[in-house]
């Protein structure tokens, strides 16, 4: 927990001082790493940060992925109904990471989607590794020349081994050193479509992390897929606009939370957020003891339970946000929960 305060402080820090970020990856990490830590107890105010995060967002589409176990769920359909109705819907796919990485979360990242593959923590105690995955849209370039952050080293483009084939570089500290400020890497490349690419790892802490990162590149599968969630919502009230949707497993849940897993998925309506999340339905002794804190009592969630998950909702604007849908228990109402056995679970979400 220590070290993941420090880490939280150290970038927002850094982020305040900062004129414009190294990458799109990069734009929004702080926000992105607070947001998930808090996601549970305090994920009403979220959607607020969303819709800031959503007013000025860069130009990356941070794509999700993950293959074989790294998946949430098998592999989705890429067909175009799945698309038009799943909330979380991403722009490529891990094909290989390496054996210590096992956790693979989805969450936003100015109104698209990351994906965000959390390594073991290391035998001497140091921090996990963490890997992203990004694709920037068609006909945007990234570039290099800007400063890190205000008073640091400017970012440099050092060469580096195509990718199957195509152009590849680090973005570095100095014309000749492939590694950016604070131990991170960047690796970026160009995709059989044009666009381009971008791996970010943060703590890898091995001299073959340039060999590693290349390797996830050469194996990375650019392609749009719906990730499987275990639920349906019916009959949305066009009043609500859709701002986030996210699936969680491991190091992304808030400490001191033991459940293996959690979704979310936020809307906005007339100014106000609504957030509802599920996951597994765990005895609330094993799963938590946040909701002794007593500042949650003003916002404490409306829950059912059912085919072994939870289902939660609540807003800061307390009642307010549900006139649209006739109250929280109503809105709850709408969500048909699929199980959890993950090949159970749908990528046509919306109805």
């Amino acid at each position: 927990m220590r070290d993941q305060t420090d880490e939280l402080t150290r970038e927002l820090c850094e982020l305040a001082a900062s004129p414009a970020p190294g990458s799109g990856i990069d734009v929004a990490r702080a926000v992105r790493e607070g947001r998930v830590r808090l996601r549970r107890r305090r994920f009403a105010a979220l959607g607020a940060v969303a819709a800031v995060a959503a007013a000025t967002a860069a130009v990356t589409l941070l794509p999700s992925g993950g293959d074989r176990a790294l998946s949430p769920a098998p592999a989705a359909t890429s067909a175009t109904p799945a698309l038009d109705t799943n909330p979380l819907v991403v722009e490529a796919s891990y094909g290989w990471l390496p054996a210590n990485f096992d956790d693979v979360s989805y969450v936003p990242d100015h109104g698209r989607t990351v994906v965000r593959a959390d390594g073991k923590v290391p035998d001497d105690g140091g921090l996990a590794p963490i890997v992203w995955l990004g694709v920037y849209p068609a006909g945007a370039t990234p570039s290099t020349g800007r400063l890190w952050y205000a008073g640091g080293p400017r970012q440099y483009r050092v060469e580096a081994p195509p990718v199957e084939g195509r152009p590849a570089y680090w973005v570095g500290k100095s014309p000749t050193t492939a590694e950016a400020p604070g131990g991170d890497w960047y690796l970026r490349w160009q995709t059989a479509d044009g666009r381009w690419a971008e791996l970010r790892a943060a703590y890898l802490q091995r001299a073959d992390a340039q060999q590693i990162l290349h390797r996830i590149a050469e194996k990375a599968v650019v392609a749009r897929r719906a990730i499987p969630l275990p639920y349906r919502i019916s009959k949305v009230p066009a009043g609500l606009r859709l701002t986030e949707a996210t699936f969680v497993r491991g190091q992304q849940m808030l400490p001191g939370e033991h459940v293996p897993w959690s979704s979310s998925i936020n809307f906005q309506v007339d100014g106000m957020y609504i957030t509802t999340t599920i996951e597994p339905d765990l005895p609330e002794s094993v799963k938590s003891s946040a909701d002794a804190d007593p500042k949650t009592a003003l916002t404490r969630p409306t829950c059912i339970r059912e085919h072994g998950l939870e289902l939660c909702t609540q807003s800061l604007n307390g009642v307010d946000a549900y006139r649209t849908v006739g109250g929280p228990t109503t809105w709850l109402k709408r969500f048909t929960l699929l199980g959890t056995d993950q090949h159970d679970w749908t990528t046509h979400v919306l109805g």
